[in-house]
Order: structure tokens, then sequence, then C-alpha cells
């Protein structure tokens, strides 16, 4: 199960987007495993910007949400 960190305690450029390696902190995942999964269409929603994946705060409180991941 995963355990997210409050944003609150995260270093975050843009506080309405996280990157690959943000999410993967907060759920104590590897980056590999969150591309992965993005790719298989699994987990949160995400916008591609310039090749690169950004999870926007709300979907992945959303997706957490969901699976209370909490």
């Amino acid at each position: 199960m995963f355990h997210p960190q409050p944003l609150n305690t995260m270093d975050l450029q843009n506080p309405t987007m996280l990157s690959q390696q943000e999410l993967a902190q907060r759920w104590g995942r590897s980056v590999c495993a969150i591309g992965l999964s993005s790719a298989l269409g699994l987990g949160p929603k995400y916008v591609k910007a310039g090749g690169v994946l950004m999870y926007p705060v709300e979907e992945v409180q959303k997706y957490e949400r969901a699976r209370r991941m909490h």
C-alpha cells in the first residue's frame, strides 16, 4: 500500500503539478514504476509537455482517494 507524503513537506517548484520524481517520492516508489504505470494507462491522469510527464496534484489526490492511499 502507498503512503503518500503530505505535499507541504515536499520541495515543489510548481505546487499544482508533480513530476514523475516527485510522485515517486510521494508514493515511495521508483521513477520506473511510475513511468510504467503511466505507460500502461494506470495511475493518475497526467499532462505531457515537451516529452515530460507532469501530474496535476488534483488528479493525484483524486487517484489516492479512490484507492484509499492516504
